[in-house]
C-alpha cells in the first residue's frame, strides 16, 4: 500500500519548514499551496521552495495562492519567525520554480485526480481551502480529511483569545466548518504542551549534526527566541506536531467532537467558539485533539532530523 496522498498548505516559516519535512517523509506530497500569514508572502514562497530543494525534492509542485484574507485587516509576524521568516538564515535564492496554476485551482483539480483519498495539512490561514469550497461545493465530497493547526482552547497567542492562523482569517476558517468536511483541530494549547522543545532538547539536537538539524536549528533559531521570551519553555512546533498526529492517530490521547464555530468580530476576532454542551443542538463538525503523546512526537521528529 502506498504513502497517503495529501497537500501540505502552509505559510511557510519556522515551524512549517519542520512539518513539511516531516509531510514529505509520512506522505505523499502530491502539491504544496501558499497562503498569506506568517511573513511576507514572497518570503513564504521562497521558503517553501528553498526547503523543498534543501531536501531533495524538487519533484514536489508548488503553488501559489491568496496573498490576503478574505476579509478584514491582518498583519505579518516577522518578530516570531525572523524577517525572512526562516530565523534570519541568508540561505541561497532557490532555482526551483512554482507552477502556473493558482493554488486553490490546483487543489480543486488534485481533489478530482485523487478523489475521495486526498487528505490536506492545513497549518496555516485556512484562505486557500475556503476559497476552493466557495468555487466548488462538491470538493467536500472528493477530499478525505482536513487536519487543522489552528484555534485556541482559551489562551490566544496573537490576542487574548484568538490563535494566529484564525484569527488572520476567521470567515475562511468558518466556511471550512461550515462546509460538511472530515475535520480533525489541534488547537494552540495542545501543541504548546506536547510540542515544545526544551533548551536541553534544543543541544541535543544541535549535537545531531546532520543536514537536517541544522536546517531545523537555523530555521527556528528565532521562532525559539520569541517563544521563550512570552514564557514558553522553548520553541513551539504546532505545525509539526499536526503532521505527525495526521500520520500516526495514536498519537491523540485524549479529544473531543464538538460543534466549533468562529468569532468574526470585536476584540474576539478569530476566538475559536466551542459549544461544549450541545447548547445549539447542532451536529459536531469538528473533532478537537486536547491532548497529544508528546514522547511519541518527539521520538517522529528526532528520528527524522537525525537522518542524514
Amino acid at each position: 500500500m502506498g504513502k497517503r496522498k495529501v497537500i501540505f498548505d502552509t505559510d511557510t516559516a519556522s515551524d512549517d519548514t519542520i512539518a513539511l519535512m516531516l509531510s514529505l517523509e509520512f506522505f505523499d506530497v502530491v502539491g504544496v499551496t501558499i497562503v498569506a500569514g506568517n511573513v511576507k508572502y514572497e518570503n513564504e514562497v521562497n521558503n517553501a521552495l528553498f526547503t523543498l530543494e534543501y531536501l531533495n525534492r524538487e519533484d514536489v509542485p508548488v503553488f501559489l495562492g491568496s496573498r490576503r484574507p478574505i476579509l478584514g485587516r491582518w498583519r505579518t509576524v516577522e518578530e516570531v519567525h525572523g524577517e525572512n521568516g526562516m530565523g534570519d538564515w541568508d540561505y541561497p535564492m532557490p532555482k526551483k520554480k512554482h507552477e502556473n496554476e493558482h493554488a486553490v485551482d490546483a487543489i480543486i483539480r488534485l481533489s478530482k485526480e485523487y478523489c475521495c483519498e486526498l487528505e490536506i495539512l492545513a497549518v496555516s490561514p485556512l484562505t486557500n481551502l475556503a476559497l476552493a469550497i466557495l468555487k466548488d461545493q462538491d470538493i467536500k465530497n472528493r477530499i478525505k480529511k482536513v487536519w487543522i493547526m489552528g484555534g485556541a482552547l482559551y489562551r490566544g497567542n496573537t490576542t487574548a483569545t484568538a490563535e494566529f492562523n484564525f484569527w488572520v482569517d476567521p470567515e475562511a476558517a468558518s466556511i471550512v466548518l461550515n462546509s460538511g468536511l472530515d475535520i480533525t483541530i489541534v488547537p494552540w494549547e495542545t501543541t504548546e504542551e506536547a510540542a515544545t522543545i526544551t533548551d536541553e532538547e534544543w543541544e541535543k539536537i544541535e549535537k545531531v549534526g546532520t543536514k537536517r538539524s541544522q536546517f531545523f536549528v537555523k530555521a527556528n533559531k528565532v521562532l525559539r527566541e520569541y517563544s521563550k521570551s512570552v514564557g514558553s519553555k522553548g520553541s513551539v512546533h504546532p505545525d509539526s506536531l499536526t503532521v505527525s498526529i495526521a500520520y500516526d492517530n495514536s498519537l491523540i490521547i485524549s479529544s473531543v467532537k464538538k460543534r466549533v464555530s468562529v468569532e468574526l468580530c470585536s476584540e474576539s476576532r478569530g476566538a475559536m467558539l466551542i459549544d461544549w454542551y450541545n447548547l445549539t443542538k447542532q451536529q459536531p463538525n469538528a473533532e478537537i485533539v486536547l491532548k497529544a503523546d508528546e514522547t511519541k512526537f518527539k521520538n517522529y521528529l528526532f528520528g527524522i532530523l537525525s537522518k542524514p
